[in-house]
């Protein structure tokens, strides 16, 4: 059996709030199963995961010739574009979603050195965490963990794990944030005004945690904010002539979506069954208000959930 994008037998998602001390750091928990014995997809761009896979394995290609296969726990650093991804199963698939808060205050990588890549646990983790978070699959498997404490587990590791960051660090990842969620199009002078840097300084830290220079960034949160929206039943006619107008034409904007999730926004409409499209809801994304600039008065609560 292959379960193509499209196939709403072909996997779900259960999405788990992070716990109430860990939420400056996390995105959200995720149980993610999927039936099929062999499923293809594409991942969009999108922070770094800690995952464990109870049973099935994955396969990532991050290159022409390179495709990368999953261990029973590893993290996934964050990607800087979308990338092709298969799973052989049945599959279960346990995650936790570091937002790039947490990223940086669990393993201390640069993202700018580690993104587009599998990293195995101890490259992340301390000895005594990363040996913990290798034995938890066999433990699911083994029926001493169920579902939830599997999840508890995996929280726990990053509570044990995390350090404190530099607060001008902190200053660094929120305001970039807080920019990017500002506009489609962010100015780019009105950034490095707000970082306690000089521009070359604020634009090697930007690169360290985010993995890409601020201009890189804009390309990447636009289109995974268009591809958001437009994937969003009984989308408002000025806001998506908003989205348009963000991108130079519609073999641009085309290009650019395809680029960071992997879709086109024909693909990306509402019914597409994708996991993407449930990674790019507000449920899966965290990270940057993909709401912001106006478009959660545009859209009403109900549509946002």
């Amino acid at each position: 059996m292959s379960g193509p994008p499209g196939d709403t037998a072909s996997h779900s998602f259960e999405f788990v709030a992070a716990p109430s001390d860990l939420t400056p750091y996390l995105n959200s928990l995720y149980i993610w199963r999927s039936p099929a014995e062999q499923l293809d997809d594409v991942l969009p761009a999108y922070s770094g995961q800690m995952v464990v896979f109870g049973q099935g394995v994955g396969r990532m290609q991050f290159d022409e010739a390179t495709v990368s296969e999953s261990s029973d726990a590893f993290f996934l650093a964050p990607l800087c574009q979308a990338r092709n991804f298969s799973v052989s199963g049945p599959a279960t698939l346990f995650g936790v979603s570091l937002n790039f808060r947490g990223w940086a205050a669990l393993s201390g990588l640069s993202v700018h050195d580690y993104h587009d890549c599998f990293l195995e646990p101890g490259m992340v983790l301390g000895d005594s965490l990363a040996r913990k978070f290798q034995g938890l699959a066999a433990r699911w498997r083994e029926g001493e963990l169920d579902d939830g404490a599997l999840l508890d587990a995996m929280s726990d590791i990053v509570r044990q794990g995390i350090s404190q960051l530099p607060e001008q660090h902190l200053t660094v990842i929120d305001r970039t944030l807080e920019w990017l969620s500002s506009s489609f199009k962010p100015d780019l002078d009105r950034l490095y005004d707000q970082l306690p840097y000089s521009k070359r300084q604020a634009q090697r830290l930007v690169a360290q945690f985010f993995g890409q220079s601020p201009v890189r960034l804009v390309r990447r949160y636009r289109a995974v904010r268009a591809a958001t929206l437009l994937s969003m039943p009984q989308l408002p006619e000025e806001l998506e002539a908003e989205i348009r107008e963000a991108f130079y034409d519609q073999a641009h904007l085309i290009k650019e979506i395809r680029f960071f999730t992997g879709r086109t926004p024909k693909r990306l409409q509402p019914g597409g069954e994708s996991s993407i499209n449930d990674m790019l809801g507000p449920d899966g994304y965290g990270s940057v208000d993909l709401f912001g600039s106006g478009e959660a008065d545009q859209l009403g609560h109900d549509l946002l959930g």
